[in-house]
């Protein structure tokens, strides 16, 4: 077993296979909650919340893992001797990255690395899977990490929400700006500015909100992925790669949807794009 384990929040939403093809990879899961109720996200498909938020009322909120949570994954590896490296959604959207460093604080061993990744979802699929093939290659914790660290510094997230309902009432964005959008129908661009939600751009439909993420896209010359972050958008993001891959011919791109946390944030129809620079 390798000597560097590497742990994930559930926003990631990390596909079964890839979890399933690296022993040393771990996920700490937040927590959706619907009244009474509360589930681990990795337990409640997105499709799930939104037909109990139909059936029963009422808006979903979220929390972040709790602070016992993330010793349940420390503890055994820290007495294996095993380095840690904790890579977490944006800490100006949950405290999540903040619960694993108080958690390696209880344990009280340097050899745990907490890193903010600054975005979510794919962005921070892609950080694990570099620093688990640095992992595989023999590199070292201080090596890792200051590669993750170039990796968030070159890593962009924008994103169209279906409606502006979710963020309004998740207190994710300002009531005026989910006001405006009701009133004259305007779609807003949004982007993780240091990990808080901003507006690019706001335009008058679906269709070219997409196109204005597009366009953002272009002024990077060169890109060494793509995200395309959906729920339930798949013709809206299969047509988006395609644009993309004429753009950029030798880029990976991904297709992949988002859990239940972010679609309890970001309502139904999200769609949106993390990429990242060629370092």
């Amino acid at each position: 077993m390798a000597d560097i384990h590497v742990v994930i929040d559930s926003t990631a939403n990390i596909a079964a296979e890839t979890l399933a093809q690296y022993p040393n990879l771990h996920v700490v899961s937040l927590k959706v909650i619907l009244g009474k109720q509360e589930w681990l996200e990795t337990k409640l498909p997105p499709e799930e919340m939104f037909r109990l938020v139909a059936r029963e009322g009422g808006h979903p909120t979220t929390s972040q893992p709790a602070i016992g949570d993330f010793l349940t994954v420390f503890e055994p590896l820290v007495k294996a001797n095993k380095e840690i490296i904790v890579i977490t959604l944006a800490g100006a959207l949950s405290g999540t990255a903040q619960g694993a460093r108080l958690a390696a604080r209880m344990i009280g061993k340097s050899n745990i690395q907490i890193i903010d990744s600054g975005t979510t979802a794919s962005g921070i699929v892609h950080l694990a899977e570099a620093a688990l093939q640095l992992v595989k290659a023999g590199q070292r914790m201080e090596q890792i990490v200051q590669h993750l660290q170039a990796m968030i510094q070159a890593t962009h997230t924008m994103f169209v929400p279906g409606n502006l309902d979710y963020l309004h009432k998740g207190g994710r964005i300002g009531g005026a700006a989910a006001l405006f959008g009701t009133i004259l129908q305007i779609k807003p661009v949004l982007y993780l500015v240091d990990g808080k939600v901003t507006v690019l751009d706001k335009v008058r439909t679906r269709p070219k909100a997409i196109t204005r993420m597009l366009d953002e896209l272009r002024r990077y010359p060169k890109l060494a992925r793509v995200g395309i972050v959906h729920h339930d958008s798949v013709i809206e993001a299969e047509a988006l790669s395609c644009q993309i891959r004429e753009l950029y011919t030798y880029t990976s791109i991904s297709i992949t949807t988002i859990g239940a946390v972010l679609c309890a944030h970001l309502g139904p129809g999200i769609i949106g794009l993390v990429f990242q620079e060629e370092l």
